[in-house]
This record gives C-alpha cells, structure tokens and sequence, in this order.
C-alpha cells in the first residue's frame, strides 16, 4: 500500500465540504431526472399520465439513509468478526460511492450495495468472505451482490487505497511520553473513531487529523489524558515530531492551522456522530418507496391502463410486500445479534 500523501485518497478522495455538496446536489438531480425520463417512456412521452404528488426524500433524509447504513455496515462487520481495517475500508468505500450516486437512484440498492462494499472491502483488505457467505448472513441473494460489484468498482474509479484513523491513533498514542496516558485512552479513542466514520469527516480530513480530534474527545473525561493529548499537540505545533509520523499528519493544506481542522472535527461529530433513530429511518425508507411507486403508478395511467387497476388487488400488494419487508428486517436484527 502506498504512503499517504501520494495515494489516491489523498489525491482524489479527500474533497472540501463544498465539493461533497456539489456532488451530492448533482447526483441527486440526476436520479430525479432519471426517474422522470423512466416515468415519460412508458407513457410515451410528457405531457401524458399525471405527475405523482409526492415528493422524494429531501437531502437530510438521504442523509440519514447513508448514515443508517454505515452504521449497519459496522454491525454487519462485527457480526462477522471482520477486522478494524475491514470495517473502516468497507464504510469508507461506501461513502465514496454515495458521493456520486444518490440513495434515490432505483438502480442502486442501498442494501446491495452496503453488502457489496463489505465485500469488496474483505477482498482489499485481504480478509475474503465470499459473497454467498454475506448474503446468507442478511438475507439477500448474493447474486446481487456479485452483479453490483463492477459497477460500484466503476463508480470508485477502481480507487480502493484507504487510510482510516484507527492506526493513526496507536501510533499518536505511542508518542505520548511525557506525561504518559492512561492505558484506556488508545480503546476509547478507537470508539470515538467509530462515530467519526459516520461523519463527512473522512472524506475530507487526513487519518492523523482524524486520529487526533478522537484522542482529544477520548481525552475529556481524564485530566491525565487531557495533559497528554495537550503536550502531544504542543509537539506538533513545534514541528517536535519523528518522521514516521509526517505522513499522518499530511493534509491541513487548506489553509486551516490544525486546531481548526480539529475543531471542525469536532463539530461533525457532534451532529452526525450518532446511530441514526430507526423509526425515522423507516419512515424515510417508505416515503423512498411511495415515491417510486407514485412514479411508476403515473407511467401506468398514462400509458392507457384506465388509471384506475385493482386498488384492493394493490392494497393486498401492498401489505405482502410490508409484511415481507418486516421478516426480513426481524431476520437482519437476529443475524447481527449473532448466534
């Protein structure tokens, strides 16, 4: 694996919140509009067929989506014993992903593709778990999985190099000498950096940036702690460092000192930092769905089925899909509590 400063993270995938903005904005204008183009074929055309009255998702809903699933991500990882590494590359890859595409676009499920970041992250990682194996796991056909692979891959530009905090963390925590930190600062940190993995903060900040603002938050509770975080910071404020720390620390070339960057840091994490509530992502999910089928439903009166079908047939639809989307789900909870 290639060093920090010249991998293609640090080249391609570290962006400004800007950039991230833009790219989101953009993917989801193309999957509204990919929509609406699917809606007017089958109805030959606009202006035939009435356009659905309900909306998407608004853009802190598909937020929420992407949060929901890093977090099941890491869960999904821990219930297969997977690795740290495996863990952070499969939610970084997930990330990246999503930058492009919007959790609107119906070609990509965010499921599959979850599942298929874990996957391709086990292969990077050099941890393999076959596809066959995840899919049995969260009760999906694995097959999907495998069909997703290619096109994920494209959409990452077959970038797969990534650096996460979590070994950035042990080796800041060996520098502290003096004073010397209390032996649990190193694991809590590790958590912190669990939280900041749901934040758009790796997209954005180096793994040593990152690796500091989770010692800093890990360090509140200690005073011991705090002095040593403190002294470490002081070390590099004064260029007092070794050389094998320099390429964790690359990156604050935006101009921003180091102090603002970790506070910057710290504020995401204060607002995205958490698991997501459950209730809320569902309700997101199904407005997600209505709003695909309020699109398809258009494309079907338009194109002469009479407007109307078979509203109980729909209705009983409807409630067998719910109803498998329930066991489902019941059966993804009991996998991850594992055996």
């Amino acid at each position: 694996m290639s060093c920090y400063p010249s991998s293609t993270q640090r080249r391609h995938w570290t962006l400004s919140a800007d950039e991230i903005a833009r790219r989101r904005s953009e993917a989801r204008a193309r999957a509204i509009d990919a929509a609406n183009e699917a809606r007017a074929a089958r109805v030959g055309g606009a202006p035939f067929g009435e356009a659905p009255t309900i909306d998407p998702p608004t853009p802190d809903e598909e937020a929420l989506l992407r949060r929901y699933y890093e977090v099941k991500i890491q869960k999904v990882c821990q219930a297969f014993s997977l690795p740290t590494k495996v863990r952070a590359t499969a939610v970084a890859l997930f990330k990246r992903f999503l930058t492009r595409t919007s959790p609107l676009d119906r070609s990509h499920s965010l499921k599959v593709t979850m599942l298929t970041s874990i996957y391709v992250a086990c292969k990077v990682e050099e941890n393999y778990v076959s596809a066959e194996e995840i899919g049995k796991g969260m009760q999906e056909d694995h097959n999907k999985v495998l069909a997703a692979e290619l096109s994920i891959l494209a959409g990452l530009e077959f970038q797969l190099v990534t650096y996460s905090p979590y070994r950035a963390v042990d080796a800041l925590a060996r520098e502290m000498i003096d004073p010397k930190p209390s032996d649990g600062l190193a694991p809590r940190a590790r958590a912190v950096c669990d939280a900041i993995m749901l934040t758009d903060a790796p997209l954005t900040f180096p793994p040593g940036v990152l690796a500091l603002a989770a010692l800093r938050a890990a360090a509140a509770e200690s005073d011991t702690d705090a002095a040593a975080v403190n002294a470490l910071l002081d070390r590099l404020g004064s260029g007092d460092l070794s050389d094998k720390m320099s390429d964790k620390m690359e990156g604050t070339s935006r101009g921003v000192d180091l102090a603002a960057e970790l506070d910057e840091v710290a504020a995401a994490l204060a607002t995205r930092g958490g698991e997501p509530d459950e209730d809320a992502v569902r309700g997101v999910d199904k407005k997600l769905r209505a709003w695909h089928r309020a699109l398809a439903a258009s494309g079907r009166a338009g194109a002469g089925d009479g407007g109307g079908g078979d509203g109980d047939g729909d209705a009983r639809e409807g409630k067998r899909r719910k109803s498998a989307a329930d066991e489902r789900r019941r059966k993804e909870d009991a996998a991850l509590d594992g055996p």
